[in-house]
């Protein structure tokens, strides 16, 4: 019992003696600590005035066509553009201008849902596009320079002319079936009108003539309706000029100068207190 209150109590000693030490090394280098932590808030400071203030914006679009992996794949290489600053092909692939394209920071893409057309074809996709500018006022050019960025591509293209042909035909069938029932109820009103005459009217129910007729042309008005706005994107919403930058911020910059500061300062005082025990030792 004896020994263990010994031992608690030596190790209570050591710890004091431990903190002692400690104490008294913040003492003997406190300048170089303040003076570090100091300059390396400055640098922070310094850091954040010298960066300019990025805005986020995003704008909504609608597209049957494009696949999310697709235009993941085309963002993709518009972000590596703006990576190598290589803003004369920037500013050609967006039709903007090269001081507008350094304006440019980032450019993702995310699909916020996946609905099924209305009339069974494939699904239509919403995308999020999000950017981050370091000047709003190109917002309008870049908006346009997305859009037709996304629908000039090839692959786009192609599949819109597709597109646009199965509607024709289908527009042209139902033409074709609509004037084959106009024929069929002018038989219907000729045979009703001369009392019934005939065996015709012993197969023909008047009323699926008309139902049938008027089905006919809602999916006539369906698919020209489709055809009008085969569009390969449709804006939603569009890019908003936001007035509150997303960064960056004065507070990350100064934690970050006084962690770096500090950091410094322990390497300084390492160096000098190991020097200083090394000589020691010598002696």
């Amino acid at each position: 019992m004896q020994k263990d209150i010994r031992s608690n109590s030596s190790d209570e000693i050591d710890l004091g003696e431990l903190l002692l030490k400690l104490l008294k090394l913040l003492n003997r280098n406190k300048l170089v600590f303040l003076s570090a932590i100091i300059i390396g808030m400055v640098v922070g400071a310094g850091f954040y005035g010298t960066k300019p203030a990025v805005f986020e914006s995003s704008m909504m679009l609608r597209s049957d066509i494009l696949t999310e992996a697709y235009s993941e794949t085309l963002t993709e290489n518009l972000n590596k553009l703006i990576d190598e600053r290589n803003r004369p092909v920037l500013s050609q692939k967006l039709s903007i201008s090269e001081a507008e394209a350094s304006h440019l920071r980032e450019i993702k893409v995310e699909n916020i849902t996946d609905a099924a057309a209305p009339d069974g074809g494939p699904a239509n996709i919403i995308f999020l596009i999000s950017v981050e500018i370091t000047d709003n006022a190109i917002l309008p050019s870049l908006q346009q320079g997305i859009i037709d960025f996304l629908e000039n591509n090839e692959f786009v293209k192609k599949r819109v002319q597709l597109k646009r042909e199965r509607y024709v035909a289908l527009i042209k069938q139902m033409k074709k079936e609509a004037l084959e029932l106009d024929s069929l109820k002018e038989l219907v009103n000729t045979r009703i009108t001369s009392g019934g005459q005939g065996r015709d009217l012993l197969v023909i129910d008047p009323s699926n003539v008309y139902e049938q007729a008027l089905k006919t042309f809602k999916e006539e008005l369906s698919y020209e309706e489709s055809l009008e706005l085969i569009d390969s994107i449709q804006l939603i919403e569009g890019f908003i000029p936001f007035t509150r930058p997303k960064g960056p911020k004065l507070s990350v910059s100064l934690v970050g100068g006084f962690m770096t500061g500090l950091l410094f300062a322990i390497v300084i005082v390492f160096i000098r207190e190991t020097g200083a025990y090394l000589k020691s030792i010598d002696k």
